[in-house]
This record gives structure tokens, sequence and C-alpha cells, in this order.
């Protein structure tokens, strides 16, 4: 649900509503509109298997993102926008060998440098099963990798799921004031800021800046503007 107040209310006569502590977080899946690849495809199990939505499915790695045995073999998912990410879920294959995740990366940042694989380290991946979530103070980034360091690697992942929220954006804009007259600037933002609040819009910092005139000159032979 998107939303920008958040109210707990106790409904009938009579009452105590007491909260200790309020804690609201965003929980949705923010990968599934973004864009994965990895270091190299095993057969037909692909990068994007990683974040379709299939965590566990029966048969050989089926459904898992698969890359051929390499030195420092990743993964990446591009989430298309910053993101201030609080937790990673990787789904690990059930069918044998699960012990080759051991040891892998989990790095966010907002660089292409090295594949991604140069962005902060966030989390080592210690033996895992079936799944294991991995939750860190928040990091804003783009691009999650998920990397193998070490030769003759094989980097398997039947799901990855990345969880955070978009970070608040400060916009500005720009209004042009056209008037025959010399506006009164201060009663002008009075009254700009004042219908602004009156539509609940309150974070808004209000400021005015005249534009220098252009200088005119004349060219005095040709008795023309420059």
């Amino acid at each position: 649900m998107e939303g920008r107040y958040v109210n707990v209310v106790l409904p009938g006569d009579s009452k105590n509503l007491t909260l200790c502590e309020v804690r609201v977080y965003g929980t949705d899946n923010v990968h599934l509109t973004g864009n994965a690849v990895q270091s190299s495809v095993y057969l037909n199990w692909n990068a994007h298997s990683a974040i379709d939505g299939i965590k566990l499915a029966p048969g050989e790695a089926s459904f898992c993102s698969h890359t051929d045995e390499e030195t420092n073999p990743w993964w990446r998912v591009d989430l298309l926008d910053n993101y201030y990410i609080t937790q990673v879920i990787i789904i690990n294959r059930i069918d044998g060998n699960p012990e080759r995740i051991n040891g892998a990366e989990i790095r966010i940042g907002n660089s292409l440098e090295n594949n991604g694989n140069n962005n902060p380290r966030c989390v080592v991946v210690p033996s895992i099963s079936a799944g294991a979530s991995f939750t860190f103070p928040q990091i804003e980034g783009r691009y999650v990798n998920v990397i193998l360091p070490g030769a003759s690697k094989v980097l398997t992942l039947c799901e990855v799921e990345v969880y955070g929220a978009l970070p608040v954006r400060i916009n500005s804009v720009r209004m042009k004031f056209v008037s025959t007259s010399d506006p009164d600037n201060d009663k002008l933002l009075y009254q700009l800021q004042s219908n602004l609040t009156s539509r609940g819009i309150t974070d808004v910092k209000l400021s005015w800046t005249k534009p220098p005139q252009r200088e005119q000159k004349r060219d005095e032979e040709k008795g023309a503007n420059c």
C-alpha cells in the first residue's frame, strides 16, 4: 500500500491506546522490474531464472541460474533505480551441491566498474541449505551483485529477492512570473505558500530570484541592436 501517513486507531468508547514503539517497513520485492545478467550461462539456466518468482521446484537446478565453472563467477540484477536496500534473500538449490554457494559475497552500489563487483560488500554468505535471509544496515544502490570468489567455482541461485524502498527525492520547480509592474516579491511568496499549505503541501521551500537583464548594446555605425 502506498501512503505518506500511518495511523493507529483503537475504535470504541473509553479506550486507551499505548504504543511503546512503531516501526514501518516497505516490504516490496523491488527486483521484479529489474534486469539480471551473469558472468556465464550453463546450458539454459540463465540469470533471469533467479528473479522469475519460482523459489523451489523439483528437478536438477530447476528454474535456477547457473554459471559455467570459472574464476570469480558473478550474478547481477539492475534495479533500474537507486533504492534504500535493507534485505536480500537467497534461495539455494536443494537437489544437490548446496555447498557451492559457500563464501559468496553480496555487493550493492551504483558502479558498474568490474561488472559491479567493486561495489561495497554487504555480507559474506556462509553455508546455507534451501534459503537464507541477509539483513544489514540500509544501503543505497542500484546494482545488487552476488559474486563467488575463487578459481573453479560454479554459482547457482534459485531465487534472489531484494527488499527496500525508493529514497526520498528533493525536486525543484522553477516558475516564471510575468507582470507589467514590479511585483511585491514577499507578498507573492506568502500567497503561494498559503495556497500550498491549504492543499496539505508543507514540505516546500520557496525562494525568489530575479534573472539578470540582458545588456543591450548598439552599433553606432549601423544603428542596430547587437
